[in-house]
């Protein structure tokens, strides 16, 4: 689909001209590939059906403005130690090893510095507690930027995506 040929391209790139002669001149970070920015999801997707708190906040930078949000304006928890709070009250939904998130929908894109990226997923996700299955959608955005020189999420923003009437 369009939504999973999202490039690490920006509009400033798409409008390159004279001006940028100077480009080279310049000290830029290696800009990453959707493939590296997919890597943080997955890692935290691995952690989560792990069960594996430490894996988990591990995909997160340790700024205190990290943040990560859900579907209501109560679900909102900043710095690590909120966020590393939440996921011990999430990961009590399920069973570990039973997470199964298919993303159907993936982009994401950097800036031309190569120290920011983002990332966008629709996916059907399914897991159980004790034999019972769950199966919901989410829709996640993400920021990751670098410390450490490794890929760390800034912002995730995970949100049970809306499941329109069916008109007649």
């Amino acid at each position: 689909s369009g939504c999973e040929a999202g490039g690490t391209g920006t509009n400033r790139e798409a409008g390159a001209t004279a001006a940028n002669t100077n480009a080279a001149a310049r000290t830029e970070g290696k800009k990453p590939t959707v493939d590296e920015i997919r890597a943080v999801l997955a890692a935290h997707d691995k952690a989560l059906n792990d069960k594996n708190l430490d894996a988990i906040m591990a995909t997160f930078s340790t700024d205190p403005t990290t943040v990560m949000m859900g579907t209501g304006s109560e679900e909102r928890w900043m710095g690590p130690q909120e966020v590393r709070s939440a996921y011990s009250e999430i990961i009590k939904d399920y069973d570990p090893g039973t997470l199964d998130a298919k993303c159907d929908c993936k982009t994401g894109g950097s800036d031309d510095d190569g120290q920011m990226a983002w990332l966008a997923a629709s996916c059907d996700c399914k897991d159980s507690l004790k034999g019972k299955v769950r199966s919901y959608k989410l829709n996640i955005t993400g920021t990751v930027a670098k410390q450490n020189e490794q890929w760390k999420f800034v912002s995730l923003h995970m949100s049970n995506a809306f499941q329109p009437p069916v008109s007649k």
